[in-house]
């Protein structure tokens, strides 16, 4: 008789969930480690590597606050990679899971990181998603101003009409 690694009887939780915690522990490393390893991927410029170890981590960890700081990590990684609409769908995801620790400033600082690095249209869809949430916080049509003001293709033009910024 063989098992698959996959939903165990419907319980909703997978094997991979039960043995990592286990296999983590015996490599020596706690979650906490694993953040700032991630972190650390980060920070020299490897969102990839610092993605997968917080990736790892969250599925260690049992700590909420420790797995929100691995999430931001990850939001982190995905800004540096210019994947805009990944960061804009992830940013809506902690909206929920995380409703008192997502503040205006968690949507504006990838938005910045998104189209430094090349992605415009990814970075007005997170400004417009941060307005949308935070309608009193002024700096997302700011942010939107500026990316106005400093061109944009028709492609962009087009996207600030649909948004209703235009």
């Amino acid at each position: 008789m063989t098992r698959s690694w996959g939903r165990q009887g419907g319980t909703g939780v997978s094997v991979l969930h039960l043995v990592l915690p286990l296999l983590l522990a015996a490599c020596g490393q706690s979650p906490e480690e694993m953040r700032a390893e991630a972190q650390k991927s980060l920070d020299a410029g490897d969102p990839a590597k610092a993605m997968q170890l917080a990736d790892e981590a969250i599925l260690a960890c049992q700590d909420k606050a420790i797995v929100y700081r691995l999430e931001q990590i990850r939001l982190d990684a995905l800004a540096k990679q210019g994947k805009g609409s990944d960061v804009a769908k992830e940013l809506e995801r902690l909206a929920g899971a995380y409703p008192e620790q997502v503040k205006a400033a968690l949507y504006r600082a990838p938005a910045d990181k998104v189209k430094g690095g090349g992605d415009t249209p990814g970075a007005i869809d997170i400004l417009a998603a941060g307005d949308k949430r935070f309608p009193e916080d002024p700096s997302f049509k700011q942010g939107i101003e500026e990316i106005k003001n400093a061109g944009v293709n028709p492609e962009e033009v087009e996207q600030l009409k649909a948004l209703g910024y235009l």
